[in-house]
Formats: structure tokens, C-alpha cells, sequence
């Protein structure tokens, strides 16, 4: 099989009078050299809507492949610390192909990756976690009366 492409219409249209005359979608996939699956969905939609025409897709075409999604959400993963910017420059150089960054971010968003900002913490060890839990813990029944004049501060 070759690679993949669309079937001009007139190929189409020679299928459907292929298989009205009897010939199998088998055999009229292999001498339009495509998969069956293409030659039954285009039976099914002759039959269904008495035309082969390929149906309008509302929308723009998308700037990233399925696989570009994946690599841009696995290098945010690696890369805690990186901003949208940095991960529209990375992966795209090579290819010479621009994408926004707000195409970086919905598709961030798709994987579940939210507020790419590059924040610095100070790790904590145990002693401080086991500090901040006992205090949580304490403080976990408190209304709003007692928080009202507590101010937190960096």
C-alpha cells in the first residue's frame, strides 16, 4: 500500500461503479490501491447519502500532529521549569514550521498541564513537612472568625 492520500472524486465514482457492477470491495481497493476499509466507507456513503463527495470539515486545519502533542507535553513534563515561549522555540526549529503559544497551551491543556510558569520552591525535608502537617492539622477546624486576623507573608 502506498502512502496516504484522498481519492479524487472521478476515482470515487469509478469504485461505487466497480461494486454496482459486482466487482468486491476487495478487489476494488486493491486495483485503487487503498485499504478496504476506505473502498466499504465510501459503499456506505453512497448508500446511505446517494453521493461520494468528501464532506466539509468545519474549522482550520490543526498546527500540530498527534505526536507533536505528545513530545510537547512530555517535554513540559521533563522540563518543570520551562515557559511557553521556550516550548514553542524548542521543538520547532528544525521543522522551519511556526505554532503560536497559545496553540502550546491549549494543547498543554489537552494533557492536563496547567500555568507553565517557572516557580522555584525551596524543597522541604522531613522535618518541615512533618512541621507544616502538624500545623495543618491543628488549624483544619478553625472558622472564619479566627482566620480573619491572621495574615500570611512571604
Amino acid at each position: 500500500m502506498s502512502q496516504r492520500r484522498r481519492l479524487p472524486n472521478s476515482l470515487r465514482w469509478r469504485a461505487v461503479g466497480w461494486m454496482e457492477m459486482g466487482l468486491s470491495q476487495a478487489d476494488a481497493a486493491r486495483r485503487l490501491n487503498v485499504s478496504r476499509s476506505v473502498v466499504q466507507r465510501l459503499w456506505d456513503q453512497y448508500q446511505s447519502e446517494d453521493s461520494v463527495f468528501r464532506r466539509h470539515v468545519p474549522g482550520q486545519p490543526r498546527a500540530t500532529t498527534p505526536a507533536e502533542d505528545r513530545f510537547l507535553a512530555l517535554s513540559a513534563r521533563r522540563r518543570r521549569t520551562t515557559t511557553v515561549p521556550q516550548l514553542v522555540a524548542d521543538p520547532f526549529q528544525a521543522s522551519g514550521r511556526r505554532i503560536s503559544a497559545t496553540t502550546v497551551r491549549n494543547r498543554l491543556h489537552n494533557a492536563g498541564l496547567y500555568a507553565r510558569r517557572p516557580v522555584v520552591c525551596v524543597p522541604l525535608n522531613g522535618r518541615q513537612r512533618r512541621n507544616r502537617l502538624c500545623w495543618a492539622r491543628v488549624h483544619v477546624s478553625w472558622t472564619q472568625q479566627q482566620w480573619a486576623p491572621v495574615l500570611f507573608t512571604d
